[in-house]
């Protein structure tokens, strides 16, 4: 005690001054937690509402884990001060969070809109931006935030692309903004929605066929946690407006790695060999050049398949995970096995397949097997690949069916070997197959032809042999390639009226022509050989034979002194071949097919079999030049039926054409057929689904049908291109439609008469942000006056001789993704439009 004492009075200079300052530090110690540690930022307060945050850091795989829960520091996101136009929202965002705003379509009128940390990132006036029909995506870096992606998937066809994106391109953390637009679900299998709920959404299965739908998500989210809402059709045409809008913070939740089963791939020196067999059991050995092959699907599930190649096998049971679904082999340098592949497509979804086959290198020998159950999950785009490698049996590949293949790939080899065994009813399996044959080998730069030839076709080099002037056709390269008709790929089309629609070709003077059309025709996914009647005239036998080998109906018509009266035999003949039809399609000569002319056709019949009015559906467009650069997606009504190839109605061809033929057409279309019903009208495409070859000069009104067909046009090269206004189609709705859009659109105050393209009022247009549709108002005496029109028409690059494609007084047109309407001022459509211009 007297120590202490000793050193206080040392210290402090005596027990009184010792205790005055300990009162002293303790208000200091009071001050500060009064005063200085309450002001720290509550963000970083542990509390059970609010548990401290965990720190998210990336792995070599690029997914995020977790770390100790250690305080961390909130992450300060750089945005725009100022939220772009329409990406306002009524919260004020802390500087940790990120604004977000996400609307989806309303029908077809309204598009989506997407803003993310105050960028509009998605909207219909941005420039390039890219929207519709399906889903809206937009994708950011987990850790960063950085855009990643900004896409659209037309998810009522077909979810393969949409599903590739969530599985492959983006990592674990990602961050995905979605919103719909028309309808997203019809598409969507299984796999992608499975998927989406591994981004967090708990809605994804209960949307519904045209239902709104946003939604923002991670990779790797628990289902639940995604920020989402929903709204359903109910009895509308189309479900209201799905909107959220708001701050958010990342991650929504916890991550968890994703993995995905991988594609059991076997290639260079992790091929394993099973059980050798000579010959792979043939009893003869092969020639030179070739090698011997065994192909065995298994009889059930309790069986095995086998690939055997070369006297080994290399998928069997235990052997390079050969199993369920499609076991593939690879064969390339003359024999050798340089890849196996093993996907069960039972299971899991067929992207993996896909992924494989795209990436086949030229001049392989690919061999398939299917075991036990391989189509369940195999895709339509997955058998459109395998269809373009080489099969032409995939497509009805069924429950439990079996499959084998093996196909030459971009050799110099026309080999191919096919065969499919379907199971029965119930849950019994197919007969297997169990195949064993000699196979060319692949040697590159030497050409071997095995004996005898797998594929001759003796028909073709026959008709090839009697007959010259077919060029490619009867080359040593394609005549031994058989002629065969394209199986429906769209299976939701099976119903389809159009497939079964009778085709009537009019053939004219060019074979070589013809040639071409029918193989455009041939092509045509569902179509059906026996609907096709080729209307020949009788001086022409030598269209006969080539019609026959296409396999199609080729039938004479009476000697005629001109392409258009031999025409009005035809349509006869077809109408009286098909006495309860009520439509047929028609294609004129020197005519070739886009690949989605009966396609198009099928998507438009239900508005064409509902409205009455509309008297056929053209298919080409005679202001669809390459330089206009119109829309795939468009389809309008017009006034005048501009023919070459189209969809007529029996009860419009019986009122207007039938006993009237030389009044109406006996001039060729281009002409003008006149008819006595003007109440009708005609569905016409923006951009044209048949190409009509070039004009010679040996006709009459020469510069007219140059500028008409010889200046460079667009035709349709998509084979499953989407609509996306359909529903505006029939009179009453297409009426008030356009009357609605004329008043809305930006009007184009003034234009000179202008001799090309006016390029002035196209920068104009494309420097302006604020509207993607114009209208410019000419001035007429009556609705026909296209007096004031004529000057404007080259303006925008239309034909410039006439105005073709016009709708009481209007005409409409897409350009570069800019709509344009030309108004007559006495448009019946126009009258309840204000007239100040």
């Amino acid at each position: 005690m007297r120590k202490c004492k000793r050193a206080i009075h040392r210290h402090f200079g005596g027990v009184g001054n010792f205790f005055a300052m300990l009162i002293l530090v303790a208000i200091s110690v009071i001050f500060i937690n009064t005063f200085v540690l309450t002001k720290r930022d509550p963000s970083n307060e542990s509390s059970n509402d609010h548990p401290s945050q965990v720190e998210l850091v990336y792995n070599q795989n690029q997914t995020l884990k977790p770390t100790k829960n250690e305080p961390a520091e909130p992450q300060r996101i750089t945005r725009p001060a100022v939220p772009d136009a329409g990406c306002e929202i009524d919260e004020k965002c802390s500087d940790d969070s990120i604004p977000y705003k996400v609307v989806s379509g309303d029908g077809i009128e309204k598009y989506p809109i997407i803003c993310f940390n105050n960028k509009l990132l998605v909207h219909k006036n941005l420039k390039d931006s890219k929207i519709g029909r399906g889903v809206n995506l937009v994708a950011f870096d987990g850790k960063t935030y950085d855009l990643k992606l900004t896409e659209t998937f037309d998810t009522y066809i077909e979810e393969t692309f949409f599903l590739r994106t969530l599985k492959l391109n983006l990592n674990d953390g990602d961050i995905i903004v979605l919103s719909s637009f028309d309808e997203m679900t019809y598409g969507l299998k299984e796999a992608s929605l499975s998927i989406l709920e591994k981004y967090g959404s708990q809605l994804i299965k209960v949307i519904k066929f045209r239902d709104s739908f946003v939604m923002i998500g991670q990779k790797g989210l628990a289902r639940g946690k995604a920020i989402e809402t929903h709204q359903p059709k109910g009895n509308r045409d189309f479900a209201p407006t799905a909107h959220i809008s708001g701050c958010a913070k990342f991650p929504l939740g916890q991550i968890t790695p994703l993995s995905f089963p991988t594609s059991d791939v076997k290639k260079d020196g992790n091929i394993v060999t099973g059980t050798s067999i000579k010959n792979c059991g043939l009893s003869e050995m092969c020639k030179e050049n070739e090698f011997a092959v065994h192909v065995y699907t298994g009889k059930d599930k309790d069986d095995e398949p086998k690939i055997c190649v070369d006297g080994k096998y290399v998928m069997a049971k235990g052997i390079n995970d050969a199993g369920r679904g499609i076991n593939i082999v690879v064969v390339s340098n003359g024999k050798e096995v340089i890849r196996t592949g093993h996907f069960d497509t039972w299971q899991e979804d067929s992207t993996n397949l896909e992924i494989f086959l795209e990436n086949l290198e030229d001049n392989v020998i690919l061999i398939a097997v299917t075991f036990d159950e391989a189509s369940t999950n195999l895709r339509n785009f997955t058998r459109i690949v395998l269809q373009g490698i080489g099969s032409q049996k995939i497509n009805s590949l069924a429950f439990r069916d079996s499959w084998a293949l093996i196909h030459h790939f971009k050799t110099s080899i026309n080999y191919n070997f096919e065969e499919i065994s379907h199971a029965g009813t119930g849950n019994l399996y197919a007969n297997p197959i169990d195949k064993r044959m000699c196979v060319p080998q692949t040697l590159k730069g030497i050409k071997i032809r095995p004996d005898p030839l797998p594929f001759r076709n003796d028909k073709r080099r026959d008709f090839c042999s009697r007959y010259d002037g077919y060029g490619d056709f009867c080359s040593d390269v394609n005549v031994d390639k058989s002629l065969s008709s394209v199986p429906l790929l769209n299976k939701t089309l099976e119903d389809n009226p159009i497939y079964s629609t009778p085709i009537l070709v009019v053939a004219g003077i060019s074979h070589n022509s013809l040639r071409m059309c029918l193989e455009t025709l041939l092509m045509q996914p569902g179509i059906l050989v026996e609907n096709v009647l080729i209307a020949v005239d009788e001086k022409f036998s030598e269209s006969l034979a080539l019609i026959d080998l296409f396999g199609f109906h080729g039938e004479k018509t009476t000697s005629s002194s001109t392409y258009m009266e031999h025409y009005e035999k035809a349509l006869k003949k077809i109408w009286e071949r098909h006495p309860t039809k009520d439509k047929v399609i028609v294609i004129e000569e020197d005519l070739i097919l886009s690949p989605d002319f009966l396609y198009t056709l099928a998507l438009l019949s239900e508005t064409f079999r509902k409205d009455e009015t509309i008297g056929g559906i053209q298919m080409w467009n005679p202001n669809s030049y390459d330089h206009v650069n119109g829309s795939l997606e468009l389809i309008y009504r017009v006034d005048n039926l501009y023919g070459l190839g189209y969809l007529l109605r029996r009860s419009f061809y019986d009122k207007n054409i039938k006993d009237s033929f030389q009044q109406c057409c006996s001039k060729r279309v281009w002409d003008k057929w006149t008819f006595t019903d003007t109440s009708s009208s005609f569905l016409m495409p923006d951009i044209s689904r048949i190409f009509r070859r070039p004009i010679d000069g040996n006709r009459v009104n020469t510069k007219y049908l140059e500028v008409l067909f010889n200046q460079k046009r667009r035709t349709s090269l998509n084979p499953f291109p989407a609509l996306s206004n359909i529903d505006t189609l029939r009179k009453e709705k297409y009426d008030t439609y356009v009357t609605k859009i004329i008043q809305s659109a930006t009007l184009i105050k003034s234009l000179e008469q202008c001799d090309t393209i006016n390029s002035n009022m196209h920068s104009l247009i494309q420097n302006q942000n604020t509207s993607d549709t114009f209208k410019y108002v000419y001035e007429q005496q009556s609705e026909n006056d296209i007096t004031k029109l004529l000057p404007v028409l080259p303006c925008f690059g239309l034909f410039p001789i006439e105005p073709l494609g016009l709708y009481h007084g209007i005409l409409r047109f897409s350009s570069n993704r800019y709509n344009f309407f030309l108004i007559g001022s006495k448009s019946s459509l126009y009258t309840s439009i204000s007239t100040a211009i």
